[in-house]
């Protein structure tokens, strides 16, 4: 029996999210230094809640430009390269742990996946400038995770046979709660976050909050795994 009830913080207290967006240079949609429209598809001064902070287009950059403002969300592209995204993810996990990843991606692939693995909370599928993005980047911010079909199905099924093959008395593998793997099976079917709200009577923002507690059990998991590599090499 899933247990759905939980106490939400009132969504209309949210402050200001400040968000610093990295992308690959020529992005289609995404890199029009010329004019004041960023990456969100707004001008800088339209989109309500969203302050976009400067834009860099290498990882380097971004870890580099994180950890001086510490803003609340990284819009992390996956088509950067140098320090690809999947390693910014997981340096911003281990070094600036209050900034929230945000991937996203021209498809639902396993770069997307691995991405998300590694330390991005939460992952978004956009093939141009987008008005989704400033959404994705303010439930971000409330703890909300957004996840593609393949994203979630995939993290269940590997949550699923990590646990069958574990036999780590000391590091066990992330045990989701039934409502969680509701959540990620609904999700990896392909069905929208308002539609299986409306099945279980409670509301889109709760459904992707328990999305994100998936994702931090994942990323608990892969961060001690790591740990216990390095310590055995």
């Amino acid at each position: 029996m899933a247990m759905w009830t939980m106490r939400l913080a009132d969504e209309t207290t949210q402050d200001l999210v400040t968000v610093r967006p990295v992308v690959p240079r020529g992005a289609p949609g995404f890199d029009d230094a010329s004019s004041d429209i960023d990456l969100i598809g707004h001008e800088y001064t339209a989109e309500p809640g969203i302050d976009v902070v400067q834009r860099v287009y290498t990882g380097a950059d971004a870890v580099e430009r994180v950890l001086e403002i510490m803003p609340d969300v990284l819009v992390v592209h996956t088509g950067i390269d140098e320090v690809n995204a999947r390693d910014v993810s997981r340096q911003i996990q281990q070094w600036a742990p209050a900034t929230k990843v945000l991937a996203v991606a021209a498809a639902d692939d396993e770069l997307l996946y691995t991405t998300v693995a590694a330390g991005a909370s939460s992952a978004l599928i956009v093939d141009r400038v987008s008005a989704d993005l400033g959404d994705a980047a303010r439930r971000l911010a409330r703890g909300e995770s957004l996840l593609p079909p393949r994203t979630a199905c995939r993290l269940l099924n590997d949550v699923d046979a990590w646990a069958a093959r574990s036999s780590d008395p000391l590091y066990p593998p992330p045990t989701l709660t039934s409502t969680e793997r509701e959540v990620l099976a609904h999700l990896g079917a392909g069905e929208e976050p308002s539609w299986i709200a409306s099945v279980f009577g409670v509301t889109g923002r709760l459904v992707n909050v328990h999305a994100g507690y998936a994702v931090a059990k994942l990323h608990r998991f892969m961060t001690g795994a790591d740990s216990l590599a390095t310590a055995g090499g």
